[in-house]
């Protein structure tokens, strides 16, 4: 542990409020599993018919075509991957997506952030009915390239994407905050009867001190607090939900715990062994395990 913190350079002071850049929270995040316990999870009647509103889709955009098991909340979600279908990620590969509800703070992060981003906007498509349609603009800090072993970005949905994405006689005008998008891929999916799963609430990556450098510098520059733990590790407090960052070892990486907010689940603990995992539920919290 000694060695892992003696890597860390000084944490820069956080920036004053009114020089803060726009709100930034979770969006998603995704992880690749072994195939064992992503079979486990997809076969888990309670994790498809009772837990969340989930599916396992192919989405294809204009630059690549991937498959994984999702699982929806009201504003974040979670998505897994199987390495056996993912011949060009590797196991334990992760990636951490934030999002931002109000149109243009991604444009305004952008110009607060400057070189430490990427210098343009990724405009990311999906395809609909034959035709690519837009889905969210994306930024990608420089120390951390999507796609890589530890990704992450900032996404900020596209305003045309509700009207032209399964579009829905409701007669409002669709807006680009995360509850409304997941609102709209649970609308078109089979519903699940009273889904336990509200959020995503807390999450536990362990990096080695480059990747844990890298986010927690990004995360500083979100306006996210710093919390240095007894055990090595860091926590990064945001506006819904804490990162914390563990120091990984030769068979220890990428995301080891998920703490979601919960609903409708006994008072009494409830486990679930799903592969090399463990989900445990207890009345208006979960915490998934992965061993």
């Amino acid at each position: 542990m000694g060695k892992f913190a003696d890597h860390l350079p000084p944490l820069p002071p956080l920036p004053a409020q009114s020089d803060s850049p726009p709100k930034v929270f979770l969006n998603h995040f995704y992880a690749v599993l072994d195939s064992s316990t992503s079979k486990a999870v997809e076969k888990d009647l309670f994790l498809r018919k009772h837990f969340a509103v989930n599916e396992k889709r192919t989405t294809t955009n204009a630059d690549l075509t991937y498959t994984g098991l999702y699982f929806y909340g009201i504003n974040t979600y979670f998505e897994f991957f199987d390495i056996a279908d993912s011949p060009q990620r590797h196991l334990g590969d992760c990636g951490i997506a934030f999002g931002v509800d109000q149109p243009g703070a991604i444009r305004a992060l952008q110009e607060k952030l400057g070189p430490s981003l990427e210098s343009s906007l990724t405009s990311v498509t999906r395809l609909y009915q034959g035709k690519h349609i837009p889905w969210f603009l994306m930024v990608t800090p420089r120390s951390l390239p999507y796609e890589g072993e530890m990704s992450s970005w900032v996404m900020e949905y596209q305003p045309e994407f509700l009207s032209t994405w399964n579009p829905q006689p409701r007669g409002t005008t669709p807006g680009i905050s995360r509850r409304e998008i997941l609102r709209r891929y649970t609308d078109v999916l089979e519903p699940v009867d009273e889904p336990r799963l509200q959020d995503v609430i807390g999450l536990t990556v362990a990096a080695d001190p480059s990747g844990t450098n890298n986010l927690s510098q990004f995360c500083l520059q979100l306006g996210y607090q710093v919390e240095r733990e007894v055990n090595g590790g860091i926590a990064l407090h945001g506006p819904d939900f804490i990162l914390r960052l563990i120091p990984a070892t030769e068979s220890v990486r990428g995301v080891r715990e998920i703490k979601m907010r919960t609903r409708g689940l006994s008072e009494g603990e409830e486990e679930h062994r799903l592969g090399r995992s463990v989900l445990k539920c207890a009345g208006p919290s979960a915490i998934w395990s992965f061993l």
